[in-house]
């Protein structure tokens, strides 16, 4: 779970999350000793959702639902009292038939907006929004980030995400665990959420794996997920799991958690964000758990009972841990650790102890943010040893009813190059099935191929070119006013480049000469100018060039 990067009081960042959650605590006291009067609305419920109407600068209001007098479920909206920015939807299938009690501090007035339906609020326009990315996933209403145990299963992947349905503006106490399927890992279905509050608190980041020898009892092929139980009022950060045995549909929390509670141990509260896996070599089960200053390494036989291995000092929050082939060489694998950030180590691992063999190194920049990218996290159990990941990427979404995104799917490998064994990404290669009408040109100067994008301004697109540039020269890359690469000629090859581009409604994804460089950028600007090629000395030679439209991912989806 991605929360701070720091945690010395001083940071405003921690400031601004740890007031938002004290006067989440204060509001719930004075509510509870009769300072503030809660207004209730009741509902027999005969519909899948209520829809809710969300202001963008009401005050952020507690909401309960009570059945027969028991608290059901809690979450905060900044209700609109005035005028309605948009709309988010609470599914309440589960209390069907029943009458519920809907309390939140409110006038009667916004309460009375409040309905349900069968239908969200802005269905008809869902995934069209003006600024919806077509070929990337985003979530319907809300917040997410952090991505969350990515998982292919029977025929079907499944990604996990931090989620905070409620709004825009994410509140560490209430996240959820949000869940979509998908058959190509591009059209995405997205479903109720897989995790939501309980007494321990909100559940925040983790991972997904496969009881394949039931060793934890609940049944051979049991989907069981790890992640960190957050409680809002002491801040206490704990280890957990649940499982699931229809395939992922729903999921039951452990009776004992947590099955890890260091924050005694380690003298701070920052333990979180489990990646667990299975170490063939050894027969145990490895989990790799952030706890305050790196990653610690922990062993079960069970899944359930964990010891201590070692710590390893030098990554930050929501680690990804896996091994590869270096150039394809199945005879030579490498281990590869990184965590939130594109920052990671290659090494060796003895299933406790992970030793490094190199500097900590990037696979990943951007010009505006160089964390763009993060969070990522990649598919368990893939087929044919394919290792792809995902990355939350934290570009804002103005005036829409969600906001951030999840990158488009990279395929990792381990390249040897003039600077040594690196980690490289690219575009996995289902993206193709997007390509719709495709266009071709050779030989070309930085200026001819201008002329030929110019017409190429609004869209989602997948680019490609074959180009050499001098070492003393630049070359800057434009799309409708934005700067989304900027490289010297000596950080090109002497010879022939690769260049590939994917574009869309907010977000450039770069990959040069295969991945060695990869860097993301967000769209802000939009001015019609299309893509275009800087190059000061014009020594730019273009050999090939290549321009795929692409057709939205959303098309064929159930929504």
């Amino acid at each position: 779970m991605t929360f701070l990067k720091t945690y010395s009081l001083a940071q405003p960042n921690f400031i601004k999350s740890s007031c938002k959650a004290i006067g989440v605590i204060m509001f719930l006291f004075m509510i509870q000793n009769g300072v503030v009067k809660a207004t209730d609305r009741q509902f027999k419920i005969e519909k899948k959702y209520l829809n809710i109407p969300v202001g963008n600068r009401a005050r952020m209001k507690l909401f309960k639902i009570n059945v027969n007098g028991l608290s059901k479920r809690e979450f905060p909206v900044q209700l609109a009292e005035d005028a309605v920015n948009y709309w988010i939807f609470i599914d309440v299938t589960e209390f069907k038939g029943k009458t519920i009690t809907l309390s939140c501090p409110a006038t009667e007035k916004a309460l009375g907006r409040i309905y349900q339906d069968d239908r969200i609020n802005g269905e008809d326009s869902l995934y069209k929004e003006s600024l919806r990315p077509q070929v990337h996933f985003t979530v319907k209403r809300g917040w997410s980030n952090d991505i969350n145990g990515p998982i292919y299963f029977n025929n079907q992947y499944h990604l996990f995400w931090q989620a905070f349905p409620f709004g825009k503006s994410w509140n560490t106490g209430y996240m959820y665990w949000g869940h979509a399927t998908s058959k190509d890992m591009l059209h995405w279905t997205e479903h109720e959420p897989a995790l939501m509050l309980d007494s321990l608190g909100s559940p925040w980041s983790g991972t997904a794996v496969i009881d394949k020898n039931n060793d934890a009892g609940w049944g051979k092929n049991t989907m069981v997920i790890y992640y960190t139980a957050f409680d809002l009022t002491s801040f206490k950060q704990v280890q957990c799991m649940a499982y699931s045995t229809d395939e992922g549909h729903t999921f039951k929390r452990y009776s004992r958690n947590p099955v890890i509670d260091s924050n005694w141990e380690m003298q701070t509260n920052d333990t979180r964000d489990p990646k667990v896996f299975y170490y063939e070599p050894a027969k145990t089960w490895v989990m790799v758990l952030f706890e305050r200053d790196g990653m610690s390494f922990y062993n079960s036989t069970d899944m359930k009972k964990w010891q201590k291995q070692s710590h390893f000092m030098g990554l930050h929050e929501c680690p990804d841990f896996f091994e590869l082939p270096v150039d394809g060489n199945t005879n030579n694998k490498k281990w590869v650790l990184h965590g939130g950030s594109a920052d990671y180590f290659i090494g060796s691992f003895d299933g406790k102890i992970f030793t490094p063999e190199t500097l900590r190194m990037r696979y990943a920049v951007g010009k505006s943010d160089p964390d763009i990218l993060y969070a990522a996290e990649s598919f368990a159990n893939m087929p044919d040893n394919r290792r792809v990941q995902i990355a939350w990427g934290r570009i804002a979404h103005p005036n829409m009813p969600f906001t951030q995104m999840m990158l488009f799917p990279t395929e990792f490998s381990l390249r040897t190059t003039a600077e040594g064994i690196k980690l490289v990404a690219n575009p996995i290669r289902e993206i193709e099935t997007l390509h719709t009408t495709s266009n071709k040109w050779t030989s070309l100067k930085a200026g001819e191929a201008n002329d030929k994008l110019a017409k190429f301004i609004s869209g989602a697109y997948h680019i490609k070119a074959k180009f050499t540039i001098g070492q003393n020269d630049s070359l800057r890359l434009k799309y409708n006013g934005n700067e989304i690469l900027s490289i010297a000629g000596n950080e090109c090859k002497p010879g022939e480049n690769t260049i590939e581009i994917i574009l869309d409604k907010t977000s450039s994804e770069i990959f040069i000469n295969g991945g060695e460089h990869y860097v993301v950028e967000r769209l802000t600007k939009f001015n019609k100018q299309g893509l275009t090629f800087t190059c000061p000395q014009n020594s730019i030679n273009i050999s090939q060039l290549e321009l795929y439209e692409m057709k939205s991912v959303w098309n064929t989806i159930n929504k």
